[in-house]
């Protein structure tokens, strides 16, 4: 009778009549409440109706009939984890591992709980483990965006599936590739897939997530256009509610519309199940929209929060930063001595203008300003941030030698493997033509300076400054995912440690290692535009100087800035930046003695004045 039963409860199940299947599973279970394959079904039907208590139910029974199937534990977890009781799921995967079985899903799953529960470095860990042991797409994607988020975008580049995958991947898991295309700078592929899905398929989703794109490569009115059209598909997804909102609010904050974009990022907080990452998103959105309401109370609440959030996010990825006294920009405390520093030349050494021109200085200092400024004139290519020279660094230490104590002792055929990289590297994301040079933007190359006086000795290097307090506000605002650049933002006493000594970093070395080199102030550049502009142009050679000045417009065609200043560069120079840390004084009192010696050096005052001195 009960194999009747069952059948008949397959045939319901086969036409999506899943209350009639889990009935007439019940019914076979009453007679043999330990039949496997009326569980198996019974938990399956349960599932697709939304009951997951009784598919969990379902599942546990099976892991106590055959402990050893580690596809039982398996499915337990991941009932357990929708569910949301997130150690008992662990649990259960924990324990599908020690089984053999196709682990291959396990470690998704588990690694997908991980991610809920904010350990995004062991989620890594177990994507990538499920790349090792098998082809799925999900593996190399979910891997991908996790080393994104751990700082690794190198071989996160490496992990995305091929091209000729993609149109079989299931929606949900396109957009997730999107996610990592975008984080990559691979623009255009990440809108043609949105795209398709967005028009073809009309995905609401898709929709929403293509108007963000449209609004973060500043086409306003086309991302307004589309949010129009998601809110009028959109269903009850929590995830698709979300994004809606985060859009709306970044829409809002454009207008100037400050009221609507806190509504509308208060009811973002509201929904359930938010991950870590994106609660502090949230906090960080909020304290932005009370600064330009100005209360700053608020503003460093808000900030509080949002920093609490990602300290415990970094301690999960790099606790021996996290839990350490120490700075946590290690590469700031490498200094060297003049004599480490005399590099014999040798013959492949580029000359000047067959070196890239490089823009270092802290974060928020200004550089995307200059960036945006060369790569406005058409004798000159930028690349956006990228942490090329830290690949030659590690190439260096895979050779044996200790960065940057033995720059000294790369031979000449170690500098042109080197620099063959660098170009190699530079060349993947950036379209050098001849006649054309490379500015490479990256602020932190400050630290790294060392590693390209050894393999451009002739370049040119900006420096960008700004007041410190302006700079240390605006990173302390700012929404970084570098887990290290966590750390040093978790509190200002942190990053006033590691502004300093950044900047004595470049101090000290300057002298012997940076001869040739600008230095060029925020202040000045946005009180007297015209005027720098001509001094960069002749610092760099330049004979027309117009397209510098038309960066604005230049940077509004581009389709993709990856810093958070994209919106603001798209605008004219203005002074509004300018002194916005004197309303936060009083927080930022406590942190003058650790500034004070770097500000005098290049002339900035803690007392009020906001002018440099020379």
């Amino acid at each position: 009778m009960s194999q009747l039963l069952f059948s008949a409860a397959v045939a319901e199940f086969e036409t999506g009549r899943y209350d009639s299947c889990i009935r007439l599973c019940r019914s076979a279970l009453a007679s043999n409440p330990e039949d496997q394959d009326a569980l198996t079904l019974l938990a399956m039907a349960a599932h697709a109706v939304g009951d997951l208590e009784l598919a969990a139910d379902a599942f546990a029974t099976l892991t106590r009939i055959r402990p050893d199937i580690g596809e039982h534990h398996a499915n337990l977890g991941l009932m357990l984890r929708q569910l949301g009781r997130h150690d008992e799921a662990e649990a259960q995967f924990r324990q599908a591992l020690k089984i053999p079985h196709a682990v291959e899903g396990t470690l998704i799953n588990y690694g997908l709980l991980l991610l809920d529960m904010g350990r995004v470095a062991e989620a890594r860990h177990r994507f990538l483990d499920a790349c090792e042991v098998g082809e799925l797409p999900d593996s190399r994607i979910y891997a991908a965006l996790t080393c994104i988020d751990c700082g690794d975008t190198r071989r996160a580049q490496s992990l995305i599936p091929p091209k000729s995958v993609w149109p079989t991947l299931e929606p949900a898991l396109r957009r997730d590739l999107t996610k990592a295309l975008i984080y990559l700078g691979e623009i255009e592929d990440a809108e043609r897939l949105l795209a398709t899905d967005a028009n073809q398929q009309a995905d609401p989703v898709a929709m929403v997530r293509l108007a963000t794109l449209y609004e973060r490569t500043n086409r306003v009115d086309q991302a307004i256009a589309l949010l129009g059209r998601s809110r009028q598909a959109a269903g009850h997804d929590t995830e698709m509610e979300a994004d809606i909102l985060n859009l709306d609010a970044a829409l809002a904050v454009r207008e100037n519309d400050y009221p609507r974009a806190r509504l509308s990022t208060e009811a973002l907080l509201r929904l359930q199940g938010l991950p870590p990452a994106s609660v502090a998103n949230a906090r960080f959105l909020l304290a932005k929209i009370a600064d330009k309401l100005g209360d700053v109370d608020e503003a460093m609440s808000q900030l509080a929060m949002a920093h609490r959030i990602h300290f415990d996010l970094a301690s999960d990825m790099l606790p021996e930063i996290a839990e350490s006294a120490e700075e946590p920009l290690r590469i700031a405390l490498k200094w060297l001595t003049p004599e480490q520093a005399d590099f014999q030349p040798s013959p492949g050494d580029p000359g000047r203008d067959e070196s890239p021109v490089f823009i270092v200085g802290f974060p928020r200092s200004g550089t995307t300003m200059l960036e945006q400024m060369l790569d406005a004139h058409p004798a000159y290519v930028s690349m956006d941030e990228r942490i090329i020279i830290q690949y030659c660094v590690e190439r260096m230490e895979s050779k044996g030698l200790t960065y940057p104590y033995q720059l000294d002792q790369l031979t000449d055929d170690d500098l042109q493997e080197l620099r063959e990289l660098y170009w190699a590297e530079s060349r993947k994301v950036a379209n050098i033509t001849p006649g054309t040079t490379l500015v490479d933007k990256n602020p932190m190359n400050l630290l790294r300076v060392p590693m390209i006086r050894r393999l451009f000795p002739s370049a040119r290097i900006i420096l960008a400054l700004r007041h410190p307090c302006d700079v240390i506000l605006s990173c302390y605002m700012q929404n970084f995912r570098s887990p290290a650049f966590m750390v040093a933002c978790s509190t200002l006493e942190r990053l006033a440690k590691s502004y300093a000594n950044s900047m004595r970093f470049w101090i000290h070395h300057q002298p012997f290692l940076c001869p040739d080199a600008l230095v060029l102030r925020y202040e000045e550049t946005v009180s007297q535009f015209e005027h720098q502009v001509h001094v960069i142009g002749d610092y760099l050679g330049i004979v027309d100087h117009a397209p510098l000045a038309e960066f604005a417009a230049h940077a509004a065609r581009k389709k993709y800035i990856s810093t958070p200043s994209y919106a603001q560069v798209t605008e004219p120079v203005n002074a509004r930046a300018v002194a916005r840390w004197e309303r936060y004084r009083a927080y930022f009192e406590p942190v003058f003695p650790i500034l004070e010696p770097v500000a005098t050096h290049w002339g900035y005052a803690l007392d009020g004045a906001t002018a440099c001195t020379r």
